[in-house]
């Protein structure tokens, strides 16, 4: 039986679903500001409307990018949980491991 690390326990998962929706709001504020900041430098500077909208991908990249990290790491977080779990339930030889299986995770 494999024990559960510290990081993956009951008291910090609340931290990772936190940071699913966190990650979830952050992706659709870059687009916002991408697009915010588009406007922002094409009424402000004498850039090229094409010019203006490269700066606003910019800076939607960096939020898609973080919102990405975050994302990524909450759900490798609850995917070895699941892992622990699955194969604790093989190791002690129980009939109904399908429950906690993959497709029931998905």
């Amino acid at each position: 039986m494999q024990s559960t690390p510290l990081y993956l326990s009951d008291s910090i998962m609340p931290l990772y679903k936190t940071a699913l929706v966190f990650a979830f709001m952050l992706g659709a504020s870059s687009v916002l500001a991408g697009l915010g900041y588009s406007v922002y430098t094409l009424l402000q500077t004498e850039l090229t409307v094409s010019l203006a909208l490269f700066s606003g991908l910019i800076v939607f990249f960096k939020g898609a990018a973080l919102t990405a990290l975050i994302s990524f790491t909450s759900f490798m977080a609850f995917w070895k949980k699941h892992q622990i779990k699955y194969n604790n339930c093989k190791a002690s030889q129980a009939t109904n491991c399908n429950d906690i299986g993959f497709f029931r995770f998905a």
